[in-house]
C-alpha cells in the first residue's frame, strides 16, 4: 500500500466516525440499546484504525486537525448518548468533570484555531483515554452504572486534557518566543506592549 492510499483511508474512517453520529443518535433516540452498541463499537474502532492508516500516509493536505475535530464532535455527542441511554448519568457525574473539561476546551480550541502551526500533539495518555472513553457507553449498556469504572475514566480524560493544554500553552510559548506570530498577535503584544509604556510614564 502506498502512502497515498493510506492517507485517503484514514480520511474516509475519519469521516465516517463524524457521519456515524446520525444513525447512533436516531438509534438512540428510539431506544435501541443493542443497535447503538454494535454501531458505536464499529464507529470507535475508526479512530484506533484511521490513527494506523495516517502514520503510514502522506502528511494531511489541510493544516486542520480533522481527527481531533472529529474525536471532539464524537465526545460530545457520546455525552448526549449517556443522557438519552443512561437514566440519570450526566446528573450523577457532571460535576467536577463536565466543568473541567468545558474550561480546558475553551482555553485550547481558540489557540488551536489561531494558531495551527502549533501541530498537534498526539499524547500516550491521549490514546489512551480515548480508548476507555469509548469503552464506557458499551460498558454501561453491557453491565449498568459501575461508578468506580466511570470516575477512573472521567478523571484519567480530565487529566489528559489538563495534560494537553500544558503542551499546547508550552508549544504557544516558544512560538511567542521565536517571534513567529500571526498578525494579530503581533498587534494583541503591541498594544500589551504601549499600554505598558504608557503606564510607566
Amino acid at each position: 500500500m502506498n502512502a497515498q492510499t493510506a492517507r485517503k483511508i484514514a480520511d474516509v474512517l475519519t469521516w465516517s466516525r463524524i457521519a456515524s453520529v446520525v444513525p447512533i443518535t436516531v438509534l438512540a433516540w428510539y431506544g435501541l440499546e443493542w443497535w447503538v452498541f454494535g454501531t458505536y463499537i464499529a464507529a470507535a474502532l475508526t479512530d484506533f484504525f484511521d490513527g494506523w492508516f495516517a502514520r503510514r500516509g502522506t502528511p494531511p493536505t489541510t493544516e486542520k486537525d480533522l481527527d481531533g475535530l472529529a474525536d471532539l464532535l464524537f465526545t460530545a455527542m457520546t455525552v448526549l448518548w449517556f443522557w438519552m441511554l443512561v437514566p440519570g448519568f450526566i446528573s450523577k457525574y457532571w460535576l467536577p468533570y463536565l466543568p473541567l473539561f468545558l474550561l480546558l476546551q475553551a482555553y485550547i480550541v481558540p489557540i488551536r484555531a489561531r494558531h495551527p502551526q502549533l501541530g498537534v500533539p498526539h499524547l500516550p495518555i491521549g490514546r489512551v483515554t480515548m480508548a476507555m472513553f469509548f469503552s464506557l457507553l458499551p460498558v454501561l449498556l453491557l453491565w449498568g452504572d459501575n461508578t468506580w469504572f466511570v470516575h477512573l475514566v472521567l478523571a484519567t480524560g480530565t487529566a489528559a486534557t489538563a495534560q494537553l493544554a500544558m503542551v499546547i500553552a508550552r508549544r504557544r510559548k516558544l512560538l511567542r518566543a521565536s517571534g513567529h506570530l500571526p498578525e494579530a498577535d503581533v498587534q494583541s503584544a503591541a498594544d500589551t506592549a504601549g499600554s505598558k509604556e504608557n503606564s510607566s510614564r
